[in-house]
């Protein structure tokens, strides 16, 4: 029946349903419908008791057909062939009936798929289907084969040529190796035939190594196997035989090589970065310790502005406190830590020389001393004289240490003292049961004056 409509009509068919309710009375064992134009045979047949026992071969290909409803009643039907159309169309728009395709034709051992631009073939496609002996899907767009195969006891060929298998993934090499008839095991006569021929097979990457393990050893059960090529990582075709594995072998071998290179590189400099850090911060220690000693040494000769490691700038609203808190304990710490017995903090009251003017002895002393400690609190905030100390301290570039006394309001700040406040980690005195206690110990101040002096 081959021919018989028009080129230029075709037969469109939705959502149609039939009941075969008395004996059809045909003996027709081939039907054979090419090219006719049967776009959409969407024809649900209800079928409970009679059925189209006679037909063997179904031939529907070259129609253009993009649908054709699963339930075609046909229980006895071997052969069919639906090449040549756009089933891929049933494929994307019902994906569900596509995959059930061939459910109710449990007898069937040949279907032929080929030339349908399939993308995929759905995992239970042939689930009922144990009696297969070929599958043509041959001319698709198939990219890897995703198909259950374990049921196909009696299968003799599978046709996957000339589709877009690339590289085979886990997934299709586990679903081919679980074909029964395909294995070194099985006897030559009912050994499975796998043609894969004009796919795009690669051999140019190390990803590509097991699919091609699995292609040879393909070849080696398959004579007719012989005739598969891959493509190179320059392009070109080679043979697909023994000699590809050692080749994506050496691609896989150098890529190992460069990681391994990159990551030793890579280590070594990591290494080389952290023993100079090591031995930069190890010289800076050494420096800071030769520094150190260098200064006690200069701190206990006592000449010029190593005389004494600090001058003490203070209002003397705050002399009390200075005598009682700070002045001896200073003093007495730095005496232990330096090694010597002479006074180490210089002040004002103690040190200034009577009848010189007092910017003349304010700067005799801080010449004379390494550190100016400032003991910061609102009376000296708002000491013009206190101010005068700070401002020649900074003129002589004289290292300062701020110590905080009483809750110290920084709006009445010099814009220099907020500077420095807002900056550098500072001494604080607080008050604990009545008592002024320091929030940190005096090695640790004494210690940070005597750096601040090695810098």
């Amino acid at each position: 029946m081959s021919g018989i409509v028009p080129p230029s009509s075709s037969l469109w068919i939705y959502n149609y349903n039939v009941t075969i309710d008395v004996p059809l009375g045909w003996a027709v064992k081939e039907l054979i419908v090419r090219n006719n134009n049967f776009r959409y045979l969407d024809v649900y047949i209800v079928c409970t008791v009679y059925k189209l026992t006679s037909l063997f071969h179904l031939d529907l290909s070259d129609n253009g057909l993009e649908m054709v409803h699963p339930t075609m009643c046909l229980p006895n039907l071997e052969k069919i062939v639906l090449s040549n159309n756009n089933i891929f169309r049933m494929q994307e728009k019902s994906r569900n009936l596509f995959g059930n395709l061939f459910a109710s034709q449990t007898k069937l051992r040949e279907i032929n798929l080929s030339n349908n631009r399939l993308l995929e073939i759905p995992k239970n496609m042939f689930k009922h289907n144990n009696l297969l002996e070929r599958i043509d899907l041959s001319f698709n767009k198939l990219q890897q084969l995703h198909f259950d195969m374990i049921e196909l006891n009696h299968l003799r060929i599978l046709e996957v040529s000339n589709n877009n298998i690339k590289v085979l993934d886990e997934i299709s090499i586990n679903s081919l190796d679980g074909l029964p008839s395909l294995g070194p095991h099985i006897p030559v006569d009912n050994r499975c035939l796998v043609k894969m021929k004009s796919n795009p097979f690669l051999c140019s990457t190390c990803a590509c190594k097991s699919s091609m393990q699995w292609l040879v050893s393909l070849t080696k059960l398959n004579i007719e196997q012989h005739n598969l090529v891959c493509k190179t990582e320059d392009k070109t075709f080679i043979k697909l035989d023994e000699s590809v594995t050692i080749r994506i072998q050496n691609i896989c071998n150098r890529k190992i090589i460069i990681i391994l290179s990159t990551v030793c590189t890579s280590v070594t400099l990591m290494a080389v970065c952290i023993i100079g850090i090591i031995l930069k911060r190890r010289k800076r220690r050494l420096k800071r310790q030769r520094n150190m000693e260098n200064v006690l040494a200069r701190l206990i000769e006592g000449e010029g502005q190593y005389e004494f490691v600090a001058f003490l700038s203070h209002s003397s609203n705050d002399h009390q406190f200075v005598q009682d808190h700070v002045i001896n304990q200073l003093n007495e710490n730095l005496k232990l830590i330096v090694g010597t017995d002479r006074d180490l903090i210089c002040t004002g009251d103690q040190n200034y020389r009577p009848g010189f003017t007092i910017h003349d002895e304010t700067e005799r002393c801080l010449n004379r001393a390494s550190v100016v400690i400032l003991l910061v609190s609102n009376n000296f905030c708002r000491s013009q004289y206190c101010q005068n100390e700070m401002d020649k301290a900074y003129l002589l570039g004289k290292p300062v240490v701020l110590m905080l006394f009483g809750n110290v309001d920084e709006e009445i700040m010099m814009p220099t003292l907020h500077g420095l406040y807002k900056r550098d980690a500072r001494i604080l005195w607080k008050i604990e049961n009545g008592q002024f206690v320091l929030n940190t110990t005096w090695e640790n101040i004494c210690t940070s004056l005597l750096e601040k002096v090695a810098i």
